[in-house]
């Protein structure tokens, strides 16, 4: 779905100051301190900053169900000031007026001189500083959710912006033919061209063949159903998830399934089907399980990069995540996903050696193969259905 479709939205909050924030603590669960460990898949990210997955050279920390996170890498991003001083073991953050103090291995902090007590200390690990997160951020009027079942916090430091629309009737999906107008449509379903347009957030009458629409409520069934067009109508169902939120921008997508494909792994010229959709987005850009299932592999691909393959919990199916530029924490195979739960981060890794990126605009390739045989199909019109079923802004 093309971003520039928005709801409107009055919402707008006070000027919070740079993302520096991070390093709030976060209600996290958990007990004592959880370090990532050498047994993760890949990269891992745990900080997801107005809508981009960030990688820092230190991981946060998990303390007393508390996150701590380093202050300086993220700070610095933003544009907040940020000092140490080393004999008195002390972190200076500034921003816009906002002066706050954090004492290093002790839970007393200071914001604008008010003394104030914390429930967990800053601390110094491997040269960087990780303070509180909650805390930090709250200081500085950031919002700030934890998501308890993928383990990373989100954090958001400017307005959110207006959530992309969805059709408000989706049960009823119309595949458009060679020749179709919406008057012709219109009238064969005992609707009207403007209920087509208001459904479907149409801004022209001009239509292409195979352009998914969604009938409103009140029309006939679809002459030309989407269950026709796809091998199983069991998963056009609001079970599923797009991969994307619905606070997420992306390109529009076309039906890239079977497109040639030159880059292959001997490099002897040959070419390649392309099994998959890909969905062209900033790197960063958080990426949700389409399904419930099983990870039946993770890790490093020569051509899909770092990528995830699921297995659905039905058995039927296997969908493919690829080029990611990292997971989030501990996952591995054998972990049970929910569906719409977040697993990874767009990026551009793939083609080639382990750790190759660039080869490539980040996006992200989905693909959708059966599990009895292992051979692919085309998923565009499950992702068009699904597109209106989206993981909801934590902050909206």
């Amino acid at each position: 779905m093309n971003r520039c479709l928005h709801k409107n939205s009055n919402r707008l909050w006070p000027g919070v100051l740079g993302v520096f924030l991070l390093c709030l603590v976060l209600g996290a669960t958990g007990a004592g301190t959880r370090e990532a460990v050498a047994a993760e898949p890949g990269p891992v990210i745990s900080l997801v900053i107005d809508g981009k997955g960030v990688a820092t050279d230190v991981q946060p920390l998990r303390q007393n169900g508390r996150m701590l996170v380093p202050i300086r890498f993220i700070a610095e991003t933003t544009g907040a000031k940020v000092e140490y001083e080393a004999s008195a073991k002390q972190v200076t953050v500034t921003q816009k007026g906002k002066r706050i103090v954090l004492l290093i291995d002790s839970q007393i902090a200071f914001v604008d001189g008010k003394r104030v007590s914390l429930d967990v200390s800053a601390r110094i690990v491997n040269g960087r500083t990780l303070v509180p997160i909650r805390f930090v951020s709250e200081s500085l009027g950031y919002l700030v959710a934890w998501d308890n079942q993928s383990g990373v916090a989100h954090i958001q430091t400017k307005p959110v912006e207006d959530r992309a629309a969805v059709v408000q009737e989706a049960s009823n999906p119309y595949v458009v033919q060679s020749g179709d107008t919406l008057s012709g449509i219109a009238n064969r379903h005992d609707t009207t061209v403007q209920e087509l347009k208001q459904n479907n957030y149409l801004s022209s009458d001009q239509l292409v063949a195979q352009q998914l629409l969604f009938l409103p409520k009140g029309a006939k069934a679809a002459e030309h159903p989407l269950s026709k067009e796809v091998g199983d109508s069991r998963m056009l169902t609001n079970r599923y998830y797009f991969p994307f939120s619905d606070a997420s921008w992306y390109e529009p997508y076309g039906d890239s399934y079977g497109s040639d494909r030159e880059w292959t792994e001997s490099n002897d010229g040959s070419v390649r089907n392309h099994e998959g959709i890909d969905i062209m987005a900033p790197k960063g850009t958080p990426v949700y399980s389409v399904s419930n299932g099983t990870i039946n592999r993770i890790g490093w691909n020569t051509y899909g990069g770092w990528r995830i393959n699921i297995t659905d919990e039905n058995g039927r199916y296997r969908m493919y995540y690829a080029h990611l530029s990292a997971y989030v924490p501990g996952l591995q195979v054998g972990s049970v996903i929910k569906a719409g739960q977040l697993i990874g981060f767009v990026g551009d890794t793939g083609y080639g050696g382990m750790g190759t990126v660039g080869m490539f605009e980040p996006h992200l390739h989905f693909g959708l193969y059966l599990n009895n045989n292992g051979n692919a199909t085309d998923p565009y019109y499950y992702l068009r259905y699904w597109e209106q079923n989206k993981v909801e802004n934590p902050f909206s």
